[in-house]
């Protein structure tokens, strides 16, 4: 890999760099419009109860989500925007009997930062006593197509069921169970595969840390399947150790990391004399910042500074520089950043191990989706200009870089 690797001794990129470094710069650009959380997904959950001939749900929702609901239009207080959309986002039927809803949704007193909703539908009663429940909702999906809406519903005898509706299935058709049968591995692997794809195309931060190897690795085959190897055996021990309880990372501080991953990649591209250059006044900036966490100026504790600090002046002063080494160190950061797909699921532990894998199985299929598609554009990029290939890389590191920083400074405010 060593020897595979000529950016990480300070060559020039080659000019079979051009496809990425584009792609990259045209992703970065539209990313910079992007929520500062683009790597944190919406998620909301409702406790649905039968009553005789109704369906009482509970519904509820984080308050900074609820804000998205701003971008429709409307001055309403949150409380009652957030009635109004639960109203509109849900329908029931009743083996295969359409439900009512004869009033509307209600808002509740929650907790603070949490939103409440109910709302109570009538159906036929023989309906209820004798076929499944059918549920439908769409709550956010207007303006977060990623958003994830976990459900559980349960009726007086104590029979249960459960379901994750998202934008691709909206949809879950529930058969009560005093003990739902045990999940197969193919179907959790089937159910979860799609939740772990689509958490990296709907996570703009990932995309661009992935882009980012690409171009340090100078796009050639081989080094970026070992690049990705490292990434994958990392991110993987931390998506597991967290997601089991193992780890209790700092949400908010792996947020800010991911983006310290992609600013610290692009810097890379550039080869050593570039990370020389840089690292030091880096490297003065973050102790600064170690300082003033202690003094309760800065966010995240003065050990995540300092290391943060420590790590970016020894990297180019001895630090094995192996792309497949740097990939595998902020894979365990994504790792973490992964877990928090998985963390609102609250999953039975006899089903973890294979949600576990169904999720991590569609992080990886996606991730070679997107350097696919890299692929693909340079090799429909290669008549462009000798000018416009020599600029290409520098412009798109330094168009991630900025991203990276954008992201690790906008989610630590």
């Amino acid at each position: 890999m060593a020897g595979d690797n000529q950016l990480s001794r300070g060559a020039r990129p080659p000019t079979s760099n051009l496809p990425l470094t584009l792609l990259a710069a045209f992703l970065a650009i539209i990313a910079l419009a992007a929520p500062a959380y683009a790597h944190t997904r919406s998620q909301s959950q409702s406790a649905w109860r039968i009553d005789a001939d109704a369906i009482e749900a509970r519904v509820e929702a984080d308050a900074v989500d609820v804000t998205r609901l701003y971008a429709l239009g409307g001055e309403a207080p949150l409380g009652t925007m957030f009635a109004s959309e639960v109203g509109d986002a849900f329908t029931v039927a009743a083996n295969g009997q359409p439900c009512t809803l004869p009033g509307a949704a209600r808002e509740i007193p929650g907790v603070s930062g949490r939103v409440i909703a109910v709302l109570r539908f009538a159906c036929p009663a023989e309906a209820l006593a004798h076929g499944p429940v059918t549920i439908e909702g769409r709550l956010f999906l207007r303006v977060a197509p990623s958003h994830l809406h976990f459900l559980t519903i349960q009726d007086g005898q104590g029979r249960s069921a459960e379901a994750v509706l998202t934008e691709a299935a909206p949809r879950a058709d529930l058969v009560l169970a005093a003990e739902p049968a045990r999940e197969s591995l193919w179907s959790a692997l089937s159910r979860f595969f799609p939740i772990g794809a689509q958490h990296v195309w709907s996570g703009l931060d990932h995309v661009a840390f992935i882009l980012a190897l690409a171009l340090l690795v100078g796009g050639r085959l081989r080094a970026a399947l070992i690049t990705a190897t490292g990434f994958t055996l990392g991110h993987t021990l931390t998506l597991g150790l967290a997601a089991t309880g193992v780890l209790h990372p700092d949400t908010r501080a792996i947020e800010a990391l991911i983006g310290f991953t992609i600013a610290f990649v692009a810097l890379e591209i550039g080869g050593r004399e570039r990370m020389l250059a840089w690292s030091a006044p880096i490297t003065g900036v973050l102790a600064i910042a170690g300082v003033a966490s202690l003094l309760q100026f800065a966010p995240l504790s003065g050990l995540t500074w300092f290391g943060l600090a420590a790590f970016v002046y020894a990297y180019p002063r001895g630090f094995p520089r192996d792309a497949v080494w740097l990939a595998a160190i902020f894979g365990l950061i994504h790792g973490c950043g992964f877990a928090g797909a998985l963390s609102e699921l609250d999953l039975p532990r006899p089903r973890l191990l294979a949600a576990l894998a169904g999720f991590n199985l569609g992080v990886e299929a996606a991730q070679a989706l997107v350097v696919a598609a890299a692929l693909l554009v340079g090799v429909a990029a290669q008549r462009a200009p000798a000018q416009v290939r020599a600029n290409a890389s520098p412009l798109a590191g330094a168009a991630l870089f900025a991203l990276g920083c954008f992201w690790f400074a906008s989610r630590l405010a």
